[in-house]
This record gives C-alpha cells, sequence and structure tokens, in this order.
C-alpha cells in the first residue's frame, strides 16, 4: 500500500479523504483460478472503515502482473475513511492516529465453489507514504503497516503544529485571562470598574468555548482545554466575589481609615493572582503529559 495524499480531515465527524495505490497478489494458483472466473480480486477484500462507499473510487491500474512467484493487480483508490482511535483528551495538543483497515470480504464469490480462507499479509516492500499527506494544522510523525488478526492495517500518526494551535485556541483564551488577572491592579476605589470587567469575560470564555467544542463530537471526557476553560470560569468567579467583598467593604468604612483594608484587600488579591498562574502553570504542565 502506497499513501499518496490526506485532505479533508474533519474533527467533529473523525473522517478523512485519502488517495493511494494498492497492490494485491496472491499464490498464482489461486489468483489464476479467479481471474479465469472473471473476479476481480479487489472484490474479495474491503476497506472496513471506509465510509460513503458509494462516494470512493478503487479502481485497476493495470492488468495482471506478476510478483515474483505470485500474480496480481494494481489499484488506485480514493474514498472517505473513520478512525475510532482518535481520542481528543489531550486537544488540541496530542498525537491523531489515522487508519486504513484492509480485511477479506466474507461474502466470497459464487463462481468459485470451494473458496479458500483469505488471510491478508502486509507486504513492507514497496509500501510507503507521499510528503504531501501533511494536512493543515499536522504533520506527519510516523506510519506504519502491519498485520492484524481480521486483516492489514494502515496507520498514520499525526502531530498538531504547535503554534498553529497556539494561536487558534490558546492565545485568545490566554489574553482574555489576562485581561482578568490584572484587573485586581486597579484601585479599589475603581469598583464599579472591577465589577464590570469579570461579566464580560464569563461571556467571552462562554462564547470561546462553543466556538471550539462546535469542532468536536460528543465527548463523554474532558480534553486539556476543557480544563483550561474550567478553570478559568473558577478564577474568574473568585475575583468576582472577592471584587464585591472589597467594594462593599470600603463602602462600609468609607467615612474612617480604610488604609488597612485595602492593604488587607491588596495582599488577598496578590495571593489569588498567584494562586491562579500556579493553577494554569499546572495544567499546563498535566497537558504537556498527556500528549
Amino acid at each position: 500500500m502506497d499513501v499518496d495524499n490526506v485532505y479533508g480531515f474533519s474533527s467533529r465527524d473523525k473522517t478523512y479523504t485519502v488517495e493511494g495505490t494498492l497492490q494485491v497478489t496472491a499464490p498464482e494458483t489461486e489468483m489464476g483460478q479467479w481471474l479465469a472466473a472473471g473476479i476481480d480480486p479487489i472484490s474479495l477484500l474491503r476497506f472496513q472503515n471506509m465510509v460513503q462507499p458509494w462516494n470512493s473510487a478503487v479502481e485497476p491500474t493495470s492488468s495482471a502482473i506478476r510478483a515474483g512467484s505470485n500474480l496480481g493487480k494494481n489499484y488506485r483508490f480514493n474514498g472517505s475513511f473513520y478512525s475510532d482511535e482518535i481520542d481528543y483528551r489531550s486537544y488540541p495538543f496530542g498525537a491523531l492516529p489515522l487508519t486504513l483497515h484492509l480485511a477479506p470480504d466474507p461474502s466470497f464469490p459464487t463462481a468459485i465453489a470451494d473458496p479458500p480462507a483469505i488471510r491478508l499479509e502486509a507486504i513492507q516492500e514497496g509500501s510507503g507514504v507521499s510528503k504531501r499527506t501533511n494536512m493543515n494544522g499536522y504533520k506527519l510523525a510516523s506510519w506504519r503497516l502491519y498485520n492484524e488478526t481480521e486483516g492489514v492495517r494502515m496507520e498514520l500518526t499525526y502531530q498538531p503544529i504547535g503554534w498553529a494551535a497556539l494561536v487558534k485556541w490558546l492565545m485568545p483564551l490566554a489574553i482574555t485571562m489576562t485581561v482578568m488577572l490584572l484587573t485586581p491592579n486597579l484601585r479599589s476605589s475603581f469598583s464599579s470598574e472591577r465589577l464590570a470587567i469579570p461579566p464580560v469575560v464569563l461571556l467571552t470564555l462562554v462564547f470561546m468555548q462553543q466556538a471550539y467544542r462546535d469542532s468536536l463530537p460528543s465527548l463523554p471526557y474532558l480534553t486539556v482545554l476543557d480544563g483550561l476553560y474550567a478553570f478559568s470560569y473558577l478564577a474568574t468567579l473568585i475575583f468576582f466575589c472577592e471584587f464585591i467583598w472589597c467594594a462593599n467593604v470600603m463602602d462600609r468604612y468609607a467615612t474612617g481609615n480604610t488604609a488597612p483594608m485595602q492593604r488587607r484587600a491588596e495582599r488577598l488579591e496578590v495571593l489569588l493572582q498567584l494562586a491562579s498562574l500556579g493553577g494554569y502553570a499546572v495544567l499546563l504542565v498535566w497537558a504537556w503529559a498527556q500528549r
């Protein structure tokens, strides 16, 4: 198997389109019998993870050829495939495994009176992956063609391009939370301005998370990015509560000496800022470990 191009990856549907070539060979006796009966060898196989087979193509590119002591035929295929191995727990980081799973077709043609049991075997020699298989936002890290119980599998492992994921998903979140974490630096006398910022930040976080979630399927688990958003919600809510408490205290002691209370509030806000930064550091280390 030789993969020429991979494109059209949908993170929401876990589907992608693959173009490539395939050589099917078999012992001369069996292959000769199939060809004499008018059976195309590719009809004895199927891509188990192909979706929309009506919108795919598998066409022969040669007549019978000799490969050592075997006979075979070459084919070109183009179709949409699905990978159930994709796990988004470390999204937007982590490996992206795309597979092609080829297995014997159990519906053997009736033209063969005594059909043999077909066992597929991967041939590494001549197999490969073109450089054009890099996708937008991802680069090919490795590939392998190997045997398994139910047939042969080609696995392409992609890694996200770090800067692309950073700019698309993490930078907007980082900028929004930087504004939130700098808000306590406003003097407590600007209580109305301080109280106005957390609700705006919360709404911004909701819209950004919804936009990113719309690009993924419904998941029974949280991704790394979900963890960052959840912590951001919590940090914003804590700061909002602290701003309310500070505004009430300053209003209560408006006629007296408020300097001690201001220093106390400032120390508390500095601790909250440091705790927030520490929390993000822990989450990023955890995210890196999930790759």
